[in-house]
């Protein structure tokens, strides 16, 4: 790994993290949220440079300071080196967040071959453990109450076809997550996950995007989720107000997992305005009797 960047320890007072795939959609946005919120920050990215720059830049328009590390985490190596880099340019790591992954693979268990296999198992498994593993041992040694925040997806609670690999491995890291809150819990290390649903990048060439009827019919919140709305999860899981959560996985989806099928096969109610004037009626109605009893 070739750093891009040169730095010196700092007070630990000042808050650092560092977020894996930080280039682009949901890890810039958490990268720029914990600026945000006063973080120091070490990213790292895989081949888009443009994106960590812009990352870089954004957050130093924010105060803090930004280190940017091209790696491929495949790389067993490569994990504990980018930890190192990370521990001396920023002084200490108080946040680690797993989210450099791979989620467009899909198909059919019928023709999976063990290359398919090996691949998505080392981007969206290997990699989040080693990088636990690195980070909190300097957690530990440092005596930093620290945390450790996996970026997983809602399809590790719910199945979808063709889904089998990326989806089952993302329900491992939830799985996994529990079982590491338990053993670091000791040193008052926390961990936990944030699960996505639909975050879709920003598109200034397609701004309708959002009013898709994907999102009418299929998001109770009737919209998609953006890349800050992940960040400021992060962030939350990982302050002193979230101080006595830990081995949980917080689904920030607009409520898109929670109908599964609709009964009868019946449209999805409340995206039609009969569906919203009849519960409102029903509400008044209500109202109205409860009025009328206590008078």
């Amino acid at each position: 790994m070739n750093t891009e960047n040169t730095g010196s320890a700092m007070d630990t007072s000042v808050r650092t993290a560092v977020v894996t795939g930080g280039s682009h959609n949901i890890g810039q946005g958490i990268a720029i949220t914990l600026a945000k919120h006063g973080y120091d920050v070490a990213i790292t990215y895989r081949s888009r440079k443009e994106g960590a720059l812009q990352t870089q830049e954004q957050i130093r328009k924010e105060g803090r300071r930004c280190f940017i590390y091209p790696a491929s985490l495949e790389d067993t190596d490569t994990v504990q080196k980018v930890m190192d880099q990370a521990h001396e340019d920023l002084g200490h790591i108080d946040l680690l967040v797993c989210n450099a992954g791979n989620g467009g693979f899909r198909g059919s268990v019928l023709s999976v071959t063990p290359q398919e296999v090996d691949a998505v198992y080392t981007v969206n498994f290997r990699n989040y453990i080693l990088c636990a593993g690195a980070a909190s041992r300097y957690m530990v040694k440092d005596q930093i109450p620290g945390n450790i925040i996996f970026i997983t997806s809602t399809r590790a609670e719910r199945a979808y076809a063709e889904d089998y690999l990326y989806g089952g491995l993302k329900a491992a890291i939830q799985r996994a997550c529990k079982s590491m809150a338990l053993d670091l819990s000791s040193y008052n290390i926390r961990v936990n996950c944030v699960a996505p649903g639909a975050i879709w990048p920003d598109d200034p060439n397609n701004p309708e995007r959002v009013r898709s009827p994907f999102v009418k019919e299929s998001i109770p919140l009737h919209r998609v989720g953006r890349a800050e709305d992940i960040g400021e999860a992060v962030a939350f899981l990982a302050s002193d107000q979230a101080s006595y959560i830990t081995g949980i996985s917080l689904n920030v989806d607009g409520g898109l997992i929670l109908p599964g099928m609709q009964e009868g096969y019946n449209k999805i109610p409340w995206v039609h305005q009969e569906w919203k004037d009849k519960m409102y009626k029903d509400a008044m109605d209500q109202m109205k009797e409860k009025s009328e009893d206590s008078e």
